[in-house]
């Protein structure tokens, strides 16, 4: 992959983001703990440069494939592309490391999912819905469907309930990206992982 198209870092409320990273290295301690060794651009006086950060992976980062699926730290290999949320990078260290909330590796064929960044208009407990946008204009809302699948987490990447979620919060919600049916007001999709920023 060119330079410039490595994903570059960027800050979410109290996390960070990263889109379109290679991975490099891929350690495992068991099926689903280790570290994933990552690229990404970093961009210095407007040029692109290639730089290493270590994802730490523990039994609480939600590892997901492109359609949305559960998959275990090894079934990553290299030279696959990552999305990850991570908690604030630990530079003390060589290389860089952080703590990995969600992973999402796909190949360079596979589609990425869809981030959806925006505030709770409203949460529907009793049918399992999760509404965000204009809480004034349903127009401008979509409406995320919380199955027993989807993983929900605190502002400190702790698991929580959806009634522990209220209108005003700020949240990154994962869909698949073919999951979005435009045809109804309001749009509508199945949430894979919501993180509360």
């Amino acid at each position: 992959m060119h330079i410039c198209n490595l994903g570059t870092i960027r800050q979410v409320g109290r996390m960070l983001q990263i889109h379109n990273a290679v991975v490099d290295e891929v350690f495992l301690i068991n099926n689903n703990t280790g570290y994933l060794d990552i690229l990404y651009a970093n961009y210095e006086q407007n040029e692109a440069i290639s730089e290493s950060l270590r994802l730490n992976v523990t039994i609480s980062t939600v590892i997901l494939n492109s359609y949305g699926y559960h998959i275990f730290l090894s079934d990553i290999e290299e030279g696959m592309l990552v999305d990850s949320l991570f908690s604030p990078i630990n530079v003390g260290l060589t290389p860089p490391q952080v703590d990995a909330d969600l992973i999402v590796a796909r190949t360079y064929d596979q589609p990425p999912l869809s981030f959806v960044i925006d505030r709770i208009a409203k949460v529907d407990i009793d049918n399992s819905f999760l509404y965000t946008g204009d809480p004034n204009n349903t127009d401008n809302q979509i409406k995320f469907n919380i199955s027993n699948i989807t993983t929900i987490r605190d502002k400190d990447s702790n698991p929580v309930p959806l009634r522990s979620l209220h209108p005003g919060l700020l949240v990154d919600v994962i869909v698949a990206h073919t999951n979005f049916q435009n045809t109804i007001i309001p749009n509508e999709a199945d949430a894979l992982h919501v993180q509360v920023l």
